[in-house]
């Protein structure tokens, strides 16, 4: 079997199925970060790598918001589990006719939002790579036991919410030259104070996979409001279902009034859909009512 025929979820799936876990390990595989146990805290671990021609092109690329980027992606991951991050290792691979000043810069867009984000880097790696800028962030953080959330919880009845709009990032192309988007630490820690969440994920593949990622790990179905998705200026609706690298925060919260509830909290969030018993499947629902299945669940790699 090629891996086109896989697919990366399928992937990862059958990677997953091989994973030992110690006493330690709550959650491994599958999730926007690993969860390990320690006293009155579980640590977070996630991991995000950028590969040149795949993730950006050189000729379009400015090193310092590439630095930036890689490590808000892994950022975003902490904060869809409800934590705040601490500590990160950079691992970089660049061909070694890479201009010194071009490394400097992907170092200072790193430690830029490090830096504002109290990040400690404490190691990583540097290789040499026969063609591609290859950089790996991997990223450790925090999470108190009673505000861990995961995408396993969401039950029918539930809400969608989400806490931006979509499509922006499609719309545009994908700029990385013109890194702008907002990273939902405060926004996360808020839904997961007001422990009213049931479920929880970063947007990074898209809206619909994000909705499909949380159904699976629930063992449910949805229904996505496409009159209700807030759509970036200049985007298509089709882009803010499939496009991706939004980094918002999608989650689901018990009944039809949660998202009225946590905007008397003072958290700006849209009700998009509801959750749906397994059976019925991933659907979506346009203003008329007419139900269809979704084109596609969003970015893959190996597709």
């Amino acid at each position: 079997m090629k891996l086109s025929q896989l697919g990366e979820f399928g992937l990862i799936d059958r990677i997953a199925r091989r994973e030992h876990k110690r006493s330690t390990t709550l959650i491994g595989i599958g999730d926007d970060a690993a969860v390990l146990k320690f006293p009155g805290k579980y640590l977070l671990v996630t991991t995000d790598t950028f590969i040149e021609n795949i993730h950006f092109k050189l000729k379009t690329t400015s090193f310092l918001h590439l630095g930036q980027k890689v490590l808000a992606a892994n950022i975003s991951d902490i904060a869809a589990m409800g934590g705040w991050p601490t500590h990160a290792l950079v691992t970089v691979g660049v061909p070694k006719t890479m201009n010194v000043k071009k490394i400097d810069e992907l170092y200072r867009g790193i430690n830029r939002l490090a830096r504002k984000f109290k990040i400690d880097i404490i190691g990583g790696d540097t290789i040499q790579s026969p063609k591609e800028v290859v950089i790996s962030i991997t990223l450790l953080g925090e999470v108190e036991k009673e505000f861990l959330l995961t995408r396993s919880k969401a039950k029918a009845g539930d809400a969608i919410l989400v806490t931006g709009d979509f499509g922006g990032p499609a719309a545009k192309k994908f700029p990385i030259s013109n890194f702008q988007f907002p990273i939902r630490i405060k926004e996360a820690r808020k839904i997961t104070k007001s422990k009213m969440a049931t479920a929880m994920i970063d947007s990074s593949d898209g809206l619909v996979r994000s909705v499909l990622e949380i159904c699976r790990a629930s063992k449910a179905g949805a229904r996505i409001w496409l009159d209700k998705v807030p759509v970036a200026r200049g985007a298509t609706l089709e882009q803010a279902l499939y496009g991706g690298e939004e980094y918002e925060l999608v989650f689901t919260v018990p009944g039809k009034d949660g998202g009225r509830r946590l905007k008397d909290k003072g958290l700006r969030c849209w009700v998009v859909g509801e959750i749906v018993s397994r059976k019925r499947g991933v659907k979506l629902v346009d203003i008329h009512g007419k139900v269809s299945s979704p084109k596609s669940g969003g970015y893959e790699h190996f597709k």
